[in-house]
């Protein structure tokens, strides 16, 4: 049993559970002392009074010190061996006891006069100690200040003295808590403007001093403009005390959100946010103040004044200290395309790489850019509480990991993740589309060797056997006009099949007749069919390359060229009677390779076979073509 209840004890669920029941409990007494009727303290609930009887800021305060124990008891369940933790705990614990003890005066219920006497005590003394404990929390935390130690010995005995002296004795002045409370906030916000200037070296500690900042200006600033100050000034408060205690709730929620850290790498730009409104509203609220007090003027007439004076000088000055803050950290999109497009398009993999991690350095501006070798699939997401971003491999680069953004002077933002993601999205893109471009320039290279070697080839060897000079002309002349069409590449254009085969006859046969060799040539169903250039381009390639062959290597007698061509098909089969080939022995060279490249291409099938009796290539292609 022991060791299970010490099990319990340190987990941080049941030590949050047992502390928020004991302020529960503290609420509800305290609370039923409010709904007592003013016939006097009964145990009879019919007889309270209801909610709506009691005074509005019997319940604020109440909320408060509950709200605050209840944040201060959450964060410390989970940090309870850190010193800030224990610190903010302790002002939870004040800032209950402050906040309830000042609900005795909002009562009907008769109490005795020594209960209010008590009740004063302590809410004089948890008062200065939530400022004491508070200004001693600031001073080590996000960090440590130079000093802190003899500083929080002082602090706490020059305010602890202080009020001591004030509560008990001869000097005792129970409305000088005011006073103390007013330099204790000074002192807090004195402290907190420390904590930014000297963590500025430091991203993440900075973005919770800022954050802290904040909340602290708006939290105590509220409550020394609006009570503090009047009261220690010999002005009556702007709102009533208790009202006034919600103010602190704003620390608390600010404290326990940089106290746990959350989404740290947003906190800078939502206290920049914070500052501006609170600004705004100070702003308002002066300017209402000045003009009924200088013009003269109705209450309503000198705040819709304000409205237009705020609206008219202010907001245009926001905008330009947002912009003076946010300057560097951001590039025009069409800047950041064209940058990207760049670098996509360097000619060799070291200069993409490098231009890439160039085009990083200038948008994020990072002290340290180092590659992540061999770690696998990286995915973009922001590390370290926003110290660092992790970009995966990208334009022939490795995976990489920045840290320390903006020459170390800030932390990556959400923004900042929707920024990198851009870019890699517009960088992949930018590859595809080039890795593309350069597909289409091999393949384009590609078809106008295989057209050269298929088509030009054969044509000028036949050029170089004629022995008639006029016929030698005419067929350098052909071999131009289609080394145009292959640069060109005319795609779309419609040939008529028969003229076509009808030249392919005649230049075969010249071909072949310096050679002795005979062609029987036959043709069938090409009558109205026109192809398209690329099904021409291939059928005559075919037939000039088989030809080819056949003057080189065949040793033949006769040649037979067959085209047979039906509703969804053309057949082309060349045929000769020499030596044939062994499949086994034969060195597959540009010509082969390039018929069969060719075929495919047209999603036709290529058959190449040879023996004792000769060579045969058969070729069928899908019909894409007309009729008429």
């Amino acid at each position: 049993m022991k060791i299970s209840h010490l099990s319990l004890r340190s987990t941080p669920a049941t030590r949050l559970f047992w502390l928020s029941a004991v302020g529960c409990s503290v609420f509800l007494a305290t609370a039923s002392i409010g709904l007592q009727p003013a016939s006097g303290a009964t145990a009879d609930i019919s007889r309270w009074r209801s909610i709506w009887e009691t005074h509005p800021a019997f319940w604020v305060s109440l909320g408060v010190g509950l709200g605050a124990y209840l944040i201060s008891a959450w964060i410390w369940s989970l940090r309870q061996r850190e010193p800030a933790a224990v610190l903010f705990a302790v002002s939870g614990v004040l800032t209950l006891l402050f906040s309830f003890s000042s609900v005795f005066w909002l009562v009907a219920v008769p109490l005795p006069d020594y209960l209010f006497h008590v009740a004063a005590m302590v809410n004089m003394l948890s008062a200065s100690g939530f400022g004491i404990v508070m200004v001693c929390l600031f001073l080590i935390y996000p960090r440590r200040l130079p000093g802190w130690k003899p500083l929080v010995v002082g602090v706490t005995i020059g305010f602890g003295a202080w009020s001591l002296v004030r509560t008990v004795g001869p000097l005792q002045n129970f409305a000088d808590v005011q006073r103390i409370t007013f330099y204790e906030m000074l002192a807090i916000m004195i402290t907190i403007i420390w904590q930014v200037v000297s963590s500025g070296k430091d991203p993440r500690q900075r973005a919770i001093a800022v954050w802290l900042g904040a909340s602290v200006l708006l939290g105590a600033g509220a409550f020394i403009v609006t009570v503090a100050a009047p009261l220690t000034f010999g002005y009556d408060p702007l709102i009533l005390e208790n009202y006034a205690f919600s103010f602190f709730l704003l620390i608390y929620v600010g404290l326990a959100v940089g106290l746990a850290r959350y989404r740290l790498f947003e906190l800078g730009g939502w206290a920049y946010q914070i500052l501006f409104y609170v600004s705004a509203a100070i702003l308002l609220l002066g300017l209402d103040v000045a003009i009924i007090r200088l013009l003269t003027l109705e209450p309503g007439t000198a705040l819709g004044l304000s409205l237009f004076l705020v609206a008219l000088a202010y907001l245009p000055a926001r905008d330009v200290f947002w912009r003076h803050l946010s300057r560097g950290r951001r590039r025009a999109k069409a800047t950041l395309f064209q940058d990207v497009v760049a670098a996509a398009l360097q000619p060799g993999t070291d200069q993409r790489a490098g231009r890439w991690r160039g085009l990083l350095k200038d948008h994020f501006r990072p002290l340290e850019l180092t590659a992540l070798a061999g770690m696998g699939a990286v995915s973009l997401e922001i590390g370290e509480e926003g110290l660092s971003m992790t970009i995966p491999c990208v334009a022939d680069s490795p995976a990489l990991l920045m840290r320390y953004p903006y020459d170390g002077r800030a932390l990556f933002s959400p923004r900042d993740l929707s920024n990198a993601e851009q870019m890699v999205v517009l960088m992949n893109h930018a590859e595809a589309s080039r890795g593309e471009y350069d597909r289409g320039v091999s393949e384009e290279r590609t078809r106008i060797a295989r057209d050269i070697h298929d088509n030009i080839g054969a044509q000028l060897m036949m050029a170089l056997h004629s022995e008639e000079k006029g016929r030698k002309d005419d067929m350098i002349r052909d071999t131009l006009a289609d080394l145009r069409d292959v640069v060109n590449n005319a795609e779309n254009a419609l040939l008529p099949l028969d003229d076509m085969l009808a030249d392919l006859r005649s230049e075969t046969a010249d071909r072949l007749d310096p050679h002795g060799l005979t062609l029987e040539w036959t043709v069938d169903g090409s009558d109205g069919v026109t192809l398209g250039a690329p099904m021409i381009h291939t059928l005559r390639s075919l037939v000039r390359e088989a030809i080819s062959n056949t003057i080189k290597h065949a040793k033949a007698q006769n040649v037979s060229i067959t085209v047979s061509i039906s509703a969804d098909k053309l057949e082309l089969a060349a045929r000769d009677d020499g030596t044939g080939f062994d499949k086994g022995k034969t060195n597959r060279g540009h010509g082969l390779v390039n018929m069969a490249s060719r075929v495919e291409s047209l999603d036709g099938q290529l058959t190449i076979s040879g023996g004792a009796e000769g060579t045969q290539i058969e070729a069928s292609l899908p019909v894409r073509g007309t009729r008429t």
